[in-house]
């Protein structure tokens, strides 16, 4: 790049102005500020060290602008935002001191959304630690939070009451077959969510044995 860089054209954008830089194949999209902080006015020549900086500065702020969306759809994870700002091919310092920004203010909280996260795993459908591990890693968690908020989401909650409202809610699915089969499918599905074998053999058998009778009293 030569010392010296010819401005072309500025043109007003959606959410800021476009520059048009005659190096640049490009153009840049910078913030109204960024225009007055530089000074910039079409026609003028700026040095190769100011182009250098505006483009940094331009990248900082488009990608300030792609946290604030991503945010405002849902809460996302740090590992989240990062990948989804690599495959934007952000640098990355820029991704960090972004992403070191909403941490400050309260926006990027890993622990926060894991547990909330979590607590909705449990709500809807009751599982074991391992499942809700996972589920937290899928959501690019690190593995030590994952593990802490499970155990903490978790304690004092007796296994065999988790694996029994689990199949509670999905009764009507395993109660149309035999009982061998039924049974299968249930420690099958339990299996899955992290329920140990156990805990899933009283819950089902709690459970089929409940049923049963009240099926009995039914038909008396």
């Amino acid at each position: 790049m030569s010392g010296r860089v010819h401005i072309k054209e500025i043109t007003r954008v959606q959410g800021g102005y476009r520059i048009d830089v005659a190096t640049l194949a490009t153009p840049l999209v910078v913030t109204r500020e960024l225009v007055e902080k530089h000074r910039l006015k079409e026609g003028i020549v700026i040095t190769a060290a100011q182009l250098e900086q505006l483009q940094h500065e331009a990248e900082l702020g488009m990608c300030d602008r792609e946290v604030g969306r991503l945010l405002a759809m849902r809460e996302h994870s740090v590992g989240e935002v990062k990948a989804k700002l690599a495959r934007k091919q952000f640098g990355s310092e820029v991704v960090n001191r972004t992403i070191d920004k909403y941490r400050k203010q309260g926006l990027l909280d890993d622990a926060h959304y894991a547990q909330a996260i979590a607590r909705r795993l449990l709500e809807r459908n009751p599982c074991g630690q391992a499942y809700l591990v996972a589920s937290l890693r899928r959501k690019l968690i690190d593995r030590a939070l994952a593990e802490k908020t499970a155990e903490f989401l978790l304690a004092g909650r007796d296994e065999v009451e988790l694996a029994r409202t689990a199949l509670e809610k999905r009764w009507s699915r395993f109660g149309q077959f035999e009982l061998e089969t039924a049974r299968r499918k249930a420690y099958n599905y339990l299996s899955r969510r992290g329920i140990g074998y156990a805990a899933a053999k009283t819950a089902f058998e709690t459970l089929y044995s409940a049923r049963k009778v009240s099926e009995e009293d039914k038909d008396i």
